[in-house]
């Protein structure tokens, strides 16, 4: 460790410290500044900035190329810093952007440095499986077990902060380097300070040299690059606060601020996910909730492509969804602000000017729903023979309940044991759990008493079924569930083949787990049906049809012994609580084929375990539902809190996805007389809503232990707030 670096692990003063900048709503724009970009007009982009309604300027700072004068002989500066007079970009922009109000946000990038430094230094640099280094446009990738990480970090803050009134900062590409720009696949890092260190955190282990889900070495070496990161997080954060604290840290984790980045690739599947801001975001109000969240948008359309403009229906959506989930937006390009490709300008300039005008109910906004979906951590081969994979469910499962206009949010499997410890876990009244496969018996035991003190679960698929390690729980009955609270015991068949479910039904026996399409009598079953054996009390539904000829048409039917008693569904109560779980992957089928039965079956699901009411799951059953609206399935809605006062504002926000068209994103269909009915006591005695985005208040009438009001007319985004005394 540095002399110079604090061995506390709490900043100076951080219990009484007064509330910071960035705890106030704030919107950053990034200049991701090329080393020719040294010499750029420092108050020509300022007026830019503040024309677009930003209060947060980022600037490269140092890393890989340093854009002020550093005396540092392991850093670069541009050259094109002769263009200046000063010779000092950071200093003239920190200087003119505080005159005028703007933050100055520093970017680091110490992933890469130049050929002389790695002539100099190689024990600082990435060594690959076959023992050569990792290059890319001129670029020695370096390694964050390295001394340039672990001890020359703070000799590059410490010049910074000695220097320049910067307001935060963000590390970039802070992670192990597996691959290079050009996707170039090289491995996991062989260098000899990744040998020592993981010797030392694996107790002797020695270090993987392939990804390979099954080696208990590598599901080491995955826990010794997450404490490196946290590591390396956490003394950044404490060395910047014992500086100065009023700098922020942007950062994945142990930050002031909880950084989020998303954007489009050519190469992501699907190409296009509408919902990847509001994914982020919904995960990031649980994960860590006392924080405030920022994420950084890309407002090109792909890495190779990084000057060319995202299309602007994707930009304002991705937006939207920031706003709806209480995130600071931060659009970002590469290069200066003057863009060969600005057709997206205009979209950003209206989306922050309008987070500007209403930044006062932007601030610090909690998520108050009442649905929690639970990813778990993905594992390499499970389901693949089902065709239904970690991420399939996940999305289906959040599209379903989007569309279903159920607020949620997102907790991670790994946090429920701390959630239960503190309480939070019980804010929710139902828990969905998309094929999450690997649960240690932690989490489950968490899961099933969350159930049994009255809670709902609804599980599809493989959930439970293997270990954290990827091991199937197998007794000699054969495979078990990790749950106790669902209605399955036990595994008695594996249908995972293609084949063996290809053309295949369940039949609809209970109307009432199906109400909304009374002429749907048969739901098809693809990519994977287990059959189990229900638990003593678990409520069967529908029946499997096991496969039938599809052709010829005169073929296309089954002789009656095909239909089997395999459920398709078991309702079971547990406790005070009760569960759902879809022996089958529903919600993956969901985002493959978007089938109204699948979204209904998820859907209802959700409202009839949390309602939380007739053990037998019976027909007299009630839905339970935290808001009810008439809005198409393109819309949806989230529910947000702040405080005010005493009191507090609850906010219903609503999302128009209807510009999304496949691949194309664009303005969406404007929609009008949209009732909504929020279900909550606290605005019960509400008179009146004001609609930010209408610019007018709306009346309120009584309605269900809540309130209800029509909005006249909706485009892409609005937020209609609730007074809460």
């Amino acid at each position: 460790m540095q002399q110079n670096e604090p061995t506390t692990g709490t900043p100076p003063g951080a219990a009484g410290r007064a509330r910071r900048w960035w705890h106030q709503p704030f919107r950053i724009v990034q200049t991701n500044l090329r080393e020719i970009d040294a010499g750029l007009d420092v108050e020509r982009h300022l007026d830019m900035i503040l024309d677009f309604g930003a209060n947060v300027w980022e600037v490269n700072t140092g890393g890989i190329v340093s854009f002020y004068p550093t005396d540092l002989p392991y850093q670069h500066r541009s050259a094109w810093l002769a263009e200046r007079p000063s010779g000092d970009l950071i200093g003239d922009a920190v200087a003119a952007a505080h005159a005028r109000g703007v933050r100055i946000l520093s970017r680091l990038d110490l992933s890469k440095c130049y050929p002389h430094v790695f002539e100099a230094h190689a024990d600082w640099f990435y060594v690959g499986p076959q023992g050569g280094p990792q290059i890319y446009a001129g670029l020695y990738s370096t390694c964050p077990s390295g001394p340039y990480y672990q001890e020359k970090t703070w000799e590059i803050l410490d010049e910074i902060l000695a220097r320049y009134p910067v307001d935060g900062f963000f590390f970039n590409m802070f992670t192990f380097p597996m691959s290079t720009y050009a996707r170039e696949y090289y491995g996991i890092c062989q260098c000899l300070n990744c040998r020592r260190r993981f010797r030392e955190f694996s107790g002797g282990m020695a270090l993987p040299r392939e990804e390979q889900a099954g080696d208990p070495a590598y599901r080491a070496w995955r826990r010794f690059e997450a404490m490196t990161r946290s590591d390396l997080g956490q003394r950044i954060h404490t060395f910047i606060q014992s500086r100065r604290p009023d700098a922020a840290y942007f950062a994945r984790q142990h930050g002031d601020v909880v950084m989020l980045e998303t954007g489009s690739a050519l190469t992501s599947q699907p190409l296009v996910w509408p919902f990847r801001s509001g994914e982020q975001a919904k995960e990031a109000l649980t994960s860590q909730a006392e924080k405030p969240r920022a994420q950084c948008t890309h407002i090109f359309y792909d890495t190779a492509y990084r000057l060319g403009a995202e299309r602007p229906g994707y930009v304002a959506l991705q937006m939207a969804e920031q706003f709806a989930h209480g995130v600071n937006p931060w659009p970002y390009v590469t290069g200066s602000i003057e863009q060969p490709d600005r057709k997206h300008y205009a979209t950003v300039r209206r989306w922050l000017r309008f987070h500007r005008e209403h930044e006062s109910s932007f601030a610090s906004l909690r998520a108050a729903a009442q649905v929690a979906l639970v990813v778990g951590a993905p594992l390499t081969g499970l389901s693949r023979a089902a065709g239904a994979t970690g991420d399939q469910a996940r999305r289906g499962a959040y599209a379903a309940l989007v569309e279903a206009h159920v607020p949620f949010v997102i907790v991670r499997a790994d946090e429920l044991p701390a959630r239960q410890q503190d309480g939070s876990l019980g804010q929710f009244r139902a828990l969905v759990l998309p094929n999450v496969a690997a649960l240690d018996d932690a989490q489950a035991a968490v899961l099933d008493r969350y159930v049994r003190d009255g809670g709902g679960l609804v599980a599809t698929f493989d959930t439970s079924l293997y270990a954290a390690g990827g091991e199937p729980r197998q007794s000699e009955a054969g495979w078990t569930f990790g749950l106790q609270s669902l209605g399955a015991a036990r595994v008695l068949r594996r249908r995972e083949r293609r084949e063996d479910v290809h053309s295949a039904y369940l039949r609809v026996t209970r109307r009432e787990d199906l109400p909304d399409l009374p002429d749907t009598n048969l739901v098809g079953v693809a990519r994977g049906f287990l059959h189990v054996e229900p638990r003593l009390g678990a409520v069967p539904s529908f029946t499997f049809i096991g496969t039938s000829p599809h052709g010829p048409p005169e073929k296309c039917y089954w002789d009656p012994v095909q239909e089997t008693s395999h459920p398709g569904l078991l309702w079971y109560t547990y406790g005070r609580g009760r569960t759902a779980y879809f022996p089958w992957p529903v919600d993956a089928l969901f985002a493959e084929m978007r089938l109204p039965e699948y979204r209904s079956l998820l859907a209802g699901a959700v409202e009839r375990v949390a309602a939380a009411a007739d053990s037998s799951g019976g027909e007299a059953a009630p839905r339970w539902r935290q808001v009810v609206t008439d809005a198409p399935p393109c819309v949806e809605v989230m529910l947000m809190a702040r405080p005010a006062g005493g009191g507090a504002h609850l906010q219903v926000h609503l999302v128009n996805h209807s510009g999304y068209r496949g691949h194309s994103i664009d303005e969406p269909l404007p929609l009008s007389n949209v009732a909504v009915q929020v279900r909550d006591p606290r605005v019960a005695d509400a008179t009146q809503a004001r609609a930010l985005h209408l610019g007018r208040a709306l009346p309120v009438t009584p309605s269900a232990a809540g309130a209800q009001f029509v909005l006249p007319d909706l485009g892409l985004y609005e937020l209609v707030e609730f007074p809460v005394v």
